[in-house]
């Protein structure tokens, strides 16, 4: 099965198992053709069947969108599969696809492929090196545009080098032909492209995304030192930032990724085609950006660092896209952390429909947007509860309202806070009251005290009976390392004045 598209065969992979993934989810704020236009490339039809898959209010629009961007380009497998996946959600209509149109598609790919084959056969007969390495990134491109080719049936052992797999490969042949900076530059941003949409293909299949994910991670690492002139890198650090931060995000690295994002030059929204891929429209945009900084800082980092690092930092440019961002930051800050958590619900919807917060963080159907949303709100009731030795378990489930309708849910959530050691507190079932153990510090002062006068008072014993020593012409053993016996001066000090 190639990896260059949706979950087709066999039908089980097309849809999310319901036991597992979350509920259907409501239509989100935004305007799907709005929404849609702000990308472009091999990514925007695995957009498009993310939102169909789970949003059934957006589901036939979407899909609508997704068959016709494919058929825009030369991908017929992910136009199959999409067309697979309509009569799976009951689209009949959009379900039928044009026999006609495969046919002439796929034999158009077979000859442009077959000519471009021959092209580099002939630089490669001719030993000109610009010549193969341009030949080679046409080849490649041709690949990724079309989806590479299909795995064979009887070789489990062809899926490596079939589907999007063939495109990454044949962009890593490049690297033996690239003679100047630029060239590396190029096919360095080329290989993170591919790799991200090799993890969004796998993921959609149902197949492990790591393996493409450190790809990207990797090769956004060399971006940032292949050596070109400034006015050059100036362009990539930002994309280097970002594909960083995407990576370790859809790794769950949400701390690492917070930093990356955070520190993307805000340069990031204007850079537009760079090396024949403009990664604003490709990837993420720089609204994007927003959403994704600020989600993990917000479930990663303390409140000071908060005020001083994303709401008084480089970052603020790009909150200043996302209004409800900055605003639920904001309220957190400030301690108003049931407004905060009510903020961000609001947009659930939308996050969870992206491709990469709501892409899958744990076999449990959990995805990253369900897991920074549980960190952020374990962060909220912690810091409420810090403020009180002791708070009542139904004013809690006032200020936070509990997730399920279970009765014990509050408390349920609480004892799994204890457990894991983010609150230092005893709950009291009989009672319904969560109390924070009482601290004396006065108590912690004086014993405080206590100690550094037996370490002083020690120190100078030890001293004197240096100084009694000296003035009697005696000398201290030394250790064989050359260290003075201080085990013994100790003890000589304390026999001699003791009291």
């Amino acid at each position: 099965m190639a990896t260059n598209g949706i979950p087709g065969s066999p039908a089980k992979k097309m849809r999310p198992d319901r036991s597992t993934a979350p509920a259907a989810l409501g239509p989100p704020t935004f305007d799907l053709d709005t929404w849609a236009s702000n990308y472009g490339g091999a990514l925007l039809p695995l957009r498009l069947a993310h939102v169909a898959v789970y949003c059934p209010s957006l589901a036939r629009q979407s899909l609508t969108l997704a068959i016709a961007e494919t058929r825009k380009g030369k991908n017929v497998e992910l136009y199959v599969r999409l067309c697979e996946l309509a009569k799976q959600l009951g689209m009949e209509d959009l379900g039928a696809s044009d026999g006609e149109y495969v046919a002439r598609q796929q034999e158009s790919n077979r000859r442009e492929t077959v000519r471009l084959e021959g092209e580099l056969r002939g630089y490669k007969n001719n030993l000109i090196r610009e010549s193969i390495r341009m030949g080679q990134e046409d080849i490649a491109t041709h690949l990724m545009s079309t989806g590479g080719p299909l795995p064979d049936p009887n070789n489990p052992q062809s899926v490596h080098s079939a589907g999007f797999n063939a495109a990454y490969q044949a962009f890593g042949k490049m690297r033996d032909y690239c003679t100047t900076p630029t060239h590396i530059a190029s096919m360095t941003l080329h290989l993170v492209y591919c790799a991200l949409i090799q993890a969004v293909s796998a993921q959609q299949l149902g197949l492990a995304a790591a393996t493409h994910f450190n790809s990207a991670l990797a090769n956004a690492g060399r971006l940032r030192t292949v050596g070109v002139k400034e006015e050059e890198q100036v362009k990539l650090t930002p994309i280097a930032s970002v594909a960083t931060g995407i990576a370790q995000l859809s790794m769950t690295y949400y701390h690492d990724a917070a930093h990356s994002f955070l520190n993307t030059p805000f340069d990031y929204h204007t850079l537009g085609t760079v090396h024949s891929t403009d990664f604003n429209r490709s990837v993420a945009s720089a609204n994007d950006v927003a959403i994704y900084g600020g989600l993990t800082a917000l479930a990663t980092y303390d409140r000071t660092e908060l005020i001083d690092k994303v709401l008084g930092g480089n970052f603020r440019p790009f909150l200043e896209l996302e209004p409800h961002m900055r605003k639920a930051i904001s309220l957190y800050t400030t301690a108003k952390y049931q407004a905060c958590l009510d903020t961000l619900r609001r947009y659930y919807s939308d996050w969870r429909l992206d491709v990469f917060l709501g892409g899958l963080a744990s076999s449990l159907g959990e995805t990253h947007v369900d897991r920074l949303f549980a960190r952020i709100r374990q962060k909220s009731i912690v810091a409420y509860l810090s403020s009180y030795s002791e708070v009542s378990l139904a004013s809690l489930a006032d200020t936070f309202p509990p997730l399920t309708n279970s009765p014990t849910a509050m408390e349920d959530e609480v004892l799994h806070l204890i457990h894991l050691g983010h609150l230092h507190a005893r709950l009291d079932v009989v009672n319904g009251l969560l109390i924070a153990p009482r601290s004396e510090p006065r108590a912690a002062a004086h014993a405080e005290a206590r100690k550094m006068a037996v370490e002083i008072e020690r120190s100078l014993r030890l001293r004197l009976m240096r100084v009694n020593v000296s003035l009697a012409g005696l000398e201290l053993p030394r250790s064989k390392a050359g260290a003075g016996t201080w085990g013994q001066a100790e003890a000589v000090g304390d026999a001699g004045f003791g009291d």
